[in-house]
């Protein structure tokens, strides 16, 4: 478990927010420690050094929507009632009104109509709030698939107990978006209004708690860092607790030593630079960070790599909100994950070059433009070859593909090559030295993409 002092001005936010009985909801990228503040906070001891006033007043609830069975109403109900009733259900409790709360999960998991469930959860959730005089907070991680997919009458459901009971009711919501960015609608747009206010977008790691996490890991392993290693950590990370975690492991399965020389720092840290670019566990913490963003938003970091002064001002700003920008820079917040988006951009550039065939539409595209309509024999020579990537095909497979198998003795060398030249009109940047369209001499013609 990561150290329950990481960020902590986010935990007195969202803790304010409790006392004042409003709902909060805190946004960030993967792994910035969203889940694990939440976690932290549904513990008692954390609560009293965050404000005393929350020690008996408020029951903490922690539900992990990874948990869910399924993303329905029923799924979520369940998930929540549950966790719950395991929150309230102390050894040798007798309440009524966690009996009262047991019998309407019983019912919400064998309904006798589907009217029953969300009515089945309401009782349960009601005979709580009346039944209890402390305050219950619903801490609400991993929500973004259950916002997005699950019926808007949840929602308007949750929102409905939440004006009756007030400040007696409260939910906190971590997400990697904002939930206006996740899901508007009539639905859901009285449930998004209670957290507009009351959002907090988790940046990177302030400096202390980026020392608090290599300190831990370097208690928990036994790993020696000094100085420099820290600064070599710090910068690699950008901030990003998924990513400082994992360096710090890799850094250390590298060096034991407590004390080195300049020449050893550069050789290992140079040596680690290039492993976090093979390490899995990086490459799955990039991986979610990528896709995270909207193509917009990818293409505008490709496009700052790139060089290039025409940006998306837009996307620019909210790469920068989300924290995957350094402050007030258009530089990428860590150089793992440029890297990584690096390679991305070689990939996609590569991917976009040659010859593509959407057989569905019947467009052709060269280079990553579509080019101007074929006609039926070219598109047919095209397709043989397109299905052969890479292949020789031959004079008889082509007139046979082409024209047809009852014109295999009356199509000569000649009208295949007239076909062959006024297709790579079309589809060679420069046709008098083809790239893609090749002739292989003395047997026959082939497509190659790079």
């Amino acid at each position: 478990m990561l150290p329950d002092t990481l960020r902590h001005q986010d935990g007195l936010f969202i803790v304010q927010r409790i006392l004042d009985g409003d709902c909060a909801a805190l946004v960030g990228i993967s792994n910035t420690g969203k889940s694990s503040l939440l976690r932290t906070l549904a513990r008692e001891e954390v609560r009293r050094r965050l404000d005393p006033n929350l020690v008996g007043q408020y029951v903490f609830v922690y539900v992990d929507f990874n948990l869910m069975l399924e993303a329905t109403e029923q799924g979520f109900y369940e998930l929540v009632l549950r966790h719950l009733i395991e929150a309230l259900d102390a050894p040798g409790s007798q309440a009524d009104y966690i009996e009262q709360a047991r019998g309407a999960y019983h019912t919400l998991v064998s309904p006798p109509t589907q009217f029953q469930i969300s009515l089945s959860f309401r009782e349960g959730l009601t005979a709580v709030c009346q039944g209890t005089s402390q305050n219950l907070v619903l801490l609400f991680d991993e929500f973004d698939e259950p916002f997005e997919q699950i019926d808007g009458r949840v929602f308007l459901n949750l929102r409905a107990l939440k004006d009756r009971y007030r400040q007696r009711l409260t939910f906190v919501t971590a997400t990697n978006r904002r939930l206006s960015a996740i899901r508007r609608g009539r639905d859901v747009d009285e449930f998004i209004e209670m957290f507009q206010p009351f959002t907090r977008v988790l940046g990177p790691l302030e400096n202390s708690d980026t020392d608090r996490v290599i300190d831990w890991v370097a208690e928990q392993e036994g790993y020696n860092f000094d100085e420099q290693d820290r600064a070599f950590l710090d910068h690699e990370a950008g901030g990003h607790l998924g990513l400082l975690v994992t360096a710090c492991r890799a850094l250390g399965e590298v060096t034991g030593q407590s004390v080195r020389d300049e020449s050893q720092h550069w050789l290992i840290h140079r040596q680690v630079r290039e492993q976090l670019d093979r390490d899995l566990n990086v490459q799955s913490e990039c991986w979610k960070l990528w896709e995270e963003l909207t193509e917009e938003q990818q293409e505008t970091m490709i496009a700052l790599l790139g060089g290039e002064a025409d940006l998306d001002r837009q996307a620019v700003e909210m790469l920068q909100s989300r924290g995957l920008l350094r402050k007030g820079q258009a530089l990428l917040f860590s150089p793992v994950f440029e890297a990584f988006v690096r390679r991305q951009r070689l990939t996609r550039r590569k991917r976009e070059e040659g010859v593509r065939v959407d057989v569905e539409s019947g467009s052709v595209w060269v280079d990553g433009h579509q080019i101007e309509a074929l006609t039926d024999l070219e598109y047919r020579l095209l397709l043989l070859l397109y299905g052969r990537l890479g292949k020789i095909c031959d004079k008889y497979q082509i007139v046979e593909a082409v024209w047809g198998e009852d014109y295999i003795d009356q199509v000569d060398d000649a009208r295949i090559d007239k076909l062959l030249s006024r297709l790579r009109a079309k589809i060679e940047p420069d046709p008098r030295n083809p790239r893609y369209l090749v002739t292989v001499r003395g047997r026959g013609y082939k497509l190659s993409n790079p």
